[in-house]
């Protein structure tokens, strides 16, 4: 049985396409082993093939810059202003309790929770900030370099930095996570304390 010896259609297709590059290596080799300059036909098409490239890379640096705004758009759209009185009762309480709420100065509302459940973002007018989950209770409070009202941290925490760490140190924040609490000492150091307030090492 005589089998038929494959076809390749796109053989001179290809050949058509290569052709012109090799064409173009060629007569470049050329004038650089005769230290000529290249023929009219090869610099028109260097030109050329620098074209494609600048095209090609402004089109990426298009299409990245959109993409970056569609992304800014999409974060923008991730989180809203809200008024004090959408505010969980309980953080309410805390706020009043502990800072007045006069001194609120912004709210934003996500739509989703982060990962340690914070949902609203309370900015007090002294530059405070504290996070607050979905029931209103705090997850983050952070002083931007001012004290925390001692009332806010759990007793035994305050304890062992009034006792370690006197003043004039403070805490200049708290921040609840899965192995406790983190404290911000007020000279950068992290303290970390489990669920009970029993200190646990440096962060």
């Amino acid at each position: 049985m005589i089998r038929e010896a494959p076809s390749f259609p796109n053989v001179s297709r290809i050949y058509l396409k290569l052709y012109p590059v090799a064409f173009f290596v060629s007569e470049l080799k050329t004038a650089w082993m005769t230290k000529s300059k290249p023929k009219r036909g090869v610099i028109t098409f260097s030109k050329i093939a620098n074209m494609k490239k600048l095209t090609w890379l402004a089109a990426v640096l298009i299409t990245g810059s959109a993409l970056t705004f569609t992304a800014c758009d999409k974060d923008d759209a991730m989180e809203s202003r809200v008024g004090y009185a959408e505010l969980p009762q309980a953080g309410k309480t805390m706020i009043e309790s502990h800072f007045g709420a006069s001194t609120v100065a912004s709210i934003t509302r996500k739509n989703n929770a982060d990962t340690d459940g914070s949902l609203y973002e309370v900015r007090l007018n002294n530059g405070i900030e504290i996070d607050l989950d979905k029931d209103g209770n705090w997850t983050d409070i952070d002083g931007n370099h001012q004290k925390l009202p001692d009332a806010i941290i759990p007793t035994p925490i305050l304890s062992y930095v009034v006792k370690q760490y006197p003043a004039p140190l403070f805490i200049e924040g708290i921040d609840k996570e899965p192995y406790g609490y983190q404290i911000d000492l007020s000279n950068d150091l992290d303290l970390k304390f489990n669920a009970d307030g029993r200190f646990i090492g440096l962060d």
